[in-house]
């Protein structure tokens, strides 16, 4: 009989540490979803790069500057590169949308297809959550990694 009472106590306890442990998982998952949750639905986005085309006469719309702009949902993100030309021209160039998760070392991460990814600015691109802000970090073609700080799009 004392065997059973000491097989139940442990039962109990075992129950008891499941409960506490899985309530420690669901309240850590939780707190790395809080992180981000200002930048869900929200345009952010950043300067990324600039182009300027040598012409033979003097065109004032021979210059772009390039954007991107990521939109968090719970699940996933929306990647766009937007070129806006020096006469205001804008366009627009819907990257793709993808399945994205924060990391326990604040690193966001993006599953991408390369081939949509492919050519842009976020082909090479590595996100990370870092004191409230988005941060980016592209390396470029020659090899240099630059860091890019997004900014919620100001509504007008």
């Amino acid at each position: 009989m004392k065997n059973i009472v000491q097989l139940s106590n442990i039962y109990n306890c075992s129950k008891k540490n499941i409960f506490i442990f899985i309530l420690f998982c669901t309240c850590s998952l939780s707190l790395y979803a809080q992180k981000m949750k200002n930048h869900l639905y929200k345009e952010l986005t950043a300067k990324v790069g600039a182009i300027c085309e040598e012409t033979p006469d003097d065109n004032p719309c021979a210059g772009s500057e390039i954007y991107m702009m990521l939109v968090f949902d719970e699940k996933q993100v929306s990647i766009s590169e937007k070129e806006i030309s020096s006469c205001d021209q804008e366009s627009v160039h819907n990257i793709g949308i993808y399945n994205w998760k924060l990391l326990e070392n604040q690193k966001i991460s993006i599953d991408d297809i390369a081939e949509q990814t492919k050519g842009t600015y976020a082909e090479n691109i590595v996100l990370e959550l870092r004191d409230k802000q988005l941060v980016g970090n592209i390396t470029h073609v020659n090899g240099r990694v630059i860091e890019y700080i997004f900014k919620e799009k100001k509504q007008e």
